[in-house]
């Protein structure tokens, strides 16, 4: 009987334990950063191809350069995007930069 209380007592302290370091562990350690609303709201519009045609590997990756520095999108532009003026005027409005649609 006393074996099984401090069988019971020692899983108890050990999961205790453990228990108290996740917390610790999730509090002290960086989180990684979440996505900006900018780059979430340039996502929607972009056609999601990740061809790589602007530079970048992906439209995640291009979308995060744009919101970083806008004027990428003068040297670095995505083929689909530039074909649609209607993206293209939401995306300078997200952007707040003016394109040249040429």
């Amino acid at each position: 009987m006393t074996n099984s209380i401090i069988i019971i007592l020692i899983s108890t302290a050990i999961a205790l334990f453990l228990g108290i370091l996740i917390v610790l562990v999730s509090t002290l350690l960086p989180k990684e950063k979440g996505k900006s609303s900018k780059v979430e709201k340039i996502l929607k519009i972009f056609p999601k191809r990740d061809c790589g045609a602007c530079g970048y590997p992906g439209c995640e990756k291009y979308a995060e350069a744009l919101v970083e520095n806008p004027e990428i999108i003068l040297k670095d532009k995505c083929p689909f995007m530039m074909k649609d003026k209607e993206k293209l005027s939401e995306l300078e409005k997200i952007l707040d930069i003016k394109i040249n649609k040429d």
